[in-house]
């Protein structure tokens, strides 16, 4: 259920970009799909890296799946949120 959210919520977000740049969500998602693919692509090790920690259900991730992961990332990633050691 919250993995359904989170997806909604991704896609609420592609929906969101559309309506702002005036374009159909189809264009947004393809846009994003090229940039992932150069991203997939890219021979720099740490590139490489930040694309294999991207979960995912098919072999590439979605837009929506990618949108979710950086999300999260972004909110564990903050200070507030970090634990000292």
């Amino acid at each position: 259920m919250k993995m359904q959210k989170k997806q909604r919520a991704a896609e609420i977000a592609i929906q969101k970009i559309a309506d702002q740049e005036g374009v159909p969500i189809e264009y947004v998602r393809k846009q994003i799909q090229i940039a992932m693919l150069n991203g997939l692509s890219s021979t720099d090790p740490k590139v490489k890296a930040f694309w294999d920690s991207v979960p995912r259900e098919g072999e590439i991730p979605t837009p929506e799946e990618l949108i979710t992961y950086i999300a999260q990332k972004v909110i564990t990633d903050l200070p507030i949120n970090r634990r000292s050691s």
